[in-house]
């Protein structure tokens, strides 16, 4: 039976919060169902979204690791989640199941433009298939657009494969760090870092030979630091 939600087809939370208010912002959504398309806006103020379609805590935790222990909804086919914040102190957190057919989708937009910046989007690894040692069936695409201009920035990415994986990371502006983990059955990461007059690290791990390997990786990272006791990337690929 699919949630509300998923009979919506597509749903928008808008979240203002001006200068002189002292209330946070906060969205949780626990997801049940299908196809679902979920667009969040946030502008101002103590900012914090997380999505959650993971019947599992572990998989469904803050920037830290920590479980909320609420219910977290089930593995969701074809779900796009769209995150933009505007300002204060931002925090996105998202968490797929990568679903449960072998074409699925299941995607996340995030954009954030300054101020304490944090992104997270997690995917975990219940797909359906029949993947014997290499024919390619299992799972479906699982994608980070992840777009942050300004801040103090931290970027994660995580996936568990069993299928397609795609990264697509832009940082700009202040203290990034970034960290894309993939498991393989075929990983893409692009990743575009830049300061110009410090930090950036980025941390980049593909990880074949696990989960049914079957080959590919892939990534590319442009960055551009200018040092000031900034800069390092450190890929893990095999």
């Amino acid at each position: 039976m699919k949630s509300l939600l998923s009979k919506l087809g597509k749903v928008l939370f808008v979240s203002f919060f001006y200068a002189q208010s002292c209330m946070a912002n906060e969205i949780y959504v626990n997801q049940v169902g299908d196809d679902l398309t979920l667009e969040v806006v946030q502008d101002g103020s103590g900012n914090y979204f997380q999505y959650c379609a993971i019947n599992n805590d572990s998989n469904c935790t803050d920037m830290n690791g920590n479980a909320h222990g609420w219910a977290d909804g089930v593995a969701s086919d074809d779900s796009t989640v769209t995150s933009s914040t505007v300002g204060d102190d931002n925090t996105v957190v998202v968490a797929h199941a990568t679903g449960q057919n072998n074409t699925n989708e299941n995607i996340t937009n995030i954009d954030i433009v300054g101020d304490r910046n944090k992104a997270q989007s997690i995917f975990s690894n219940p797909s359906n298939g029949s993947h014997s040692y290499s024919n390619m069936d299992w799972g479906g695409l699982k994608e980070s657009n992840i777009e942050i201009d300004g801040d103090d920035n931290t970027v994660k990415h995580q996936s568990d494969s069993y299928g397609e994986v795609e990264a697509n990371i832009s940082v700009t502006g202040d203290d990034n760090s970034v960290i894309v983990y993939q498991r393989s059955m075929r990983n893409v990461a692009n990743v575009d870092v830049t300061n110009g007059g410090g930090p950036v690290t980025a941390n980049i791990q593909q990880l074949g030979s696990g989960w049914q390997d079957t080959g590919l990786n892939s990534y590319s990272v442009t960055q551009f630091c200018a040092n000031s006791n900034g800069c390092s990337v450190s890929v893990t690929q095999y």
